[in-house]
């Protein structure tokens, strides 16, 4: 189911961001198991709805009895809820979030708490009793007596569960080793809720006489009464013992040092403050259950940091190990979750194939954050160090995309990744016919981890072209022969992560100096089958200065005569660059030339080359 991000305004010195995630209808109780799932109980729809406390995603919803009120979490990751209309208890498994069992209790079963040894305490509001379960077998172990309309449960370290009996204005005391009755002890007007604190006193909050009861759980006598603020309703005591009771008429917090026992401060909240959770930060959540808000108090200074605006009618807040805090909206059929996680991300404007850094702060101390980067990767856990801090890289392609650290959407806008393309020609310049080497380097973005890919497409200074893909080394290189004089051409093609290039570079090619060499050749008489001169053979060679045979090339014979040229024939060189005609037919007026021309005309590869041959007129019949 979706999830719906918001910021919250922070009026003092914190941000914190909320998601809001729907519900069933009415929730009220919250509670979360050591897995990190968030069970949140429907008093209207009879059910439970169960969140991942990582992804901030309703995982499932679990069928529950009529009304159900709280919740409470066993060590074996039972989840325990109480149906205050069908008088029975509901068990989850936190493994699969399935129901285990449904257990008979009393009458109007409410409160609820989990002792040491594992056995659950049910404190049954119409008929005067605790029901015990136990949480290995999920069934009833014992009733217990207690006052009239026992309305909250504590348990202390030593196992002894104190129970505050509204209607008695007493608190009954029960042993969970023997599940019988230890002593019944006094309290102030209307007992409605009970904590302990970490040296084993017990608090018990008196909403009719204003005042917080204090008993010392090792004697089970009352060491103090505290005064609070007007109906005070729900206690939660901080990692350094300061207990924190909301009080829902006057509209603040008493807060209670468990060493002395005195008032440390009183802090003003929204209105109608109720619900109250502590998250491993520190940090204590106050939902305010008339103004539609959470008020943030530092538990190290008893000061307001921050108000975050929720759904309506905030009643009940808990805080998971991440620190993610949740609180039920019982009018808005919703709950809002509360980060107060601070994640930027750097560089401020990414490129493809750069690496994104998330930094983390205001986690759990010592904690983790999960990671999520929204790019169908793989999610990572980022340890976080004692100030709650930490760190994780990752490299996204281009996109606009939506990572969560733990839940909590932060966005991520990674553009292409625009590259250069430098063009290198070995060497340059060559000759005609020589190897060449061409290479066309791309290069992206500076800080950039990811090679480009793709094609750069050359096209040579004769028109020829040659798609070359990109390597590992994001070079594409090709060797070529066929190179001339002109200017060579590259077109990176880009990809789904880096931007195309087109450049280009000049290019000389020199044409191999060459050489001809003219043989002497003969003119002489054949008087069959008609009298006529000829040149039985002619021939010349065709070399590069260096004195390489140029096969393949055509070489011209010429006599130049009185009456001007007179053209004996053209030949290719062979393999050894010679090139031969033969029986070449001589006009009467030419007999007496006493040399011939052998001319190459030169190609874009190779200079031209003339040179002279002797011809010898012997008129004797050949």
């Amino acid at each position: 189911m979706a999830a719906v991000r918001g910021l919250a305004a922070a009026p003092f010195s914190a941000a914190f961001s909320t998601v809001t995630i729907p519900a069933g209808t009415t929730p009220l109780a919250v509670a979360v198991a050591q897995n990190g799932n968030v069970y949140v109980g429907n008093a209207n729809s009879a059910n439970v709805t169960v969140i991942n406390s990582t992804t901030n995603t309703v995982l499932a919803t679990v069928p529950a009895g009529s009304d159900p009120a709280m919740i409470a979490v066993a060590a074996n990751g039972n989840v325990y809820v109480t149906n205050q209309s069908s008088n029975n208890v509901t068990v989850i498994s936190s493994a699969t979030n399935t129901v285990l069992a449904t257990v008979p209790v009393g009458g109007g079963p409410f409160a609820l708490a989990v002792a040491p040894n594992g056995n659950v305490y049910v404190a049954n509001s119409t008929s005067n009793n605790v029901t015990v379960i136990s949480s290995a077998t999920n069934t009833v172990l014992a009733t217990v007596p207690v006052g009239a309309v026992p309305d909250a449960v504590a348990v202390a370290a030593n196992g002894n569960v104190y129970v505050a009996n509204r209607n008695a204005n007493t608190v009954t005391v029960i042993s969970s080793a023997t599940n019988t009755v230890l002593t019944t002890l006094p309290t102030g007007g209307f007992p409605g809720y009970a904590a302990v604190a970490q040296n084993g006193n017990v608090y018990i909050a008196n909403q009719t006489s204003n005042n917080v009861t204090v008993i010392d759980s090792a004697t089970n006598t009352v060491v103090a009464t505290v005064p609070a603020g007007t109906v005070p309703g729900v206690i939660a005591v901080a990692q350094n013992g300061n207990v924190y009771v909301t009080n829902t008429v006057s509209n603040n917090v008493t807060v209670i040092d468990s060493a002395t026992n005195t008032v440390l401060a009183t802090v003003p909240t929204g209105g109608g403050p109720f619900g109250v959770a502590v998250a491993p930060t520190g940090n204590v959540y106050v939902g305010n259950s008339n103004s539609n808000n959470v008020t943030v108090i530092s538990s190290t200074t008893n000061t307001v940091v921050a108000t975050v605006p929720v759904g309506a009618f905030p009643f009940s807040v808990a805080a998971a190990q991440n620190s993610n805090v949740y609180v039920t909206n019982a009018n808005s059929a919703n709950v809002t979750e509360i980060s107060p996680l601070t994640v930027t991300t750097s560089p401020a404007s990414p490129v493809c194939g750069q690496p994104v850094t998330f930094n983390i702060s205001g986690g759990t101390p010592n904690g983790t954050a999960v990671v999520n980067f929204g790019d169908a990767s793989p999610t990572v856990t980022v340890p976080l160090d004692a100030t709650g801090s930490g760190q994780t890289t990752h490299t996204y392609t281009a996109g606009s995309f939506t990572a969560t650290v733990n839940g909590n959407p932060t966005p991520v806008t990674v553009s292409p990744n625009p590259t250069t393309m430098t063009l290198s020609v070995t060497p340059n310049p060559s000759t005609c016919g020589q190897s060449v080497t061409v290479c066309a380097t791309i290069t992206p973005a500076p800080a950039t981890t990811t090679v480009p890919t793709g094609t750069v497409t050359f096209t040579l200074p004769n028109g020829q072209t040659q798609v070359v893909p990109v390597n590992a080394s994001g070079q594409a290189c090709f060797t070529t022969t066929a190179l001339t004089t002109g200017t060579l051409t590259a077109v990176y093609s880009g990809d789904s992560c880096f931007t195309g290039f087109t450049t280009s570079t000049p290019v000389t090619v020199n044409r191999t100096p060459t050489t001809l060499t003219a043989q002497p050749g003969t003119i002489r008489l054949r008087l069959t089958p008609l009298p006529e001169f000829y040149i039985p053979t002619l021939s010349a060679t065709l070399t590069t200065t260096s004195g390489m045979p140029v096969a393949g090339q055509p070489v011209t014979f010429t006599a130049t005569t009185l009456f001007g040229p007179v053209n004996l024939g053209t030949a290719v060189t062979d393999a050894n660059g010679t090139a031969t005609i033969h029986n070449a037919i001589v006009p009467v007026f030419a007999i007496a030339t006493p040399f011939y021309t052998a001319t190459f005309p030169g190609t874009a590869c190779y200079t031209p080359a003339t040179a002279h041959g002797i011809l010898l007129f012997i008129p004797l019949p050949g």
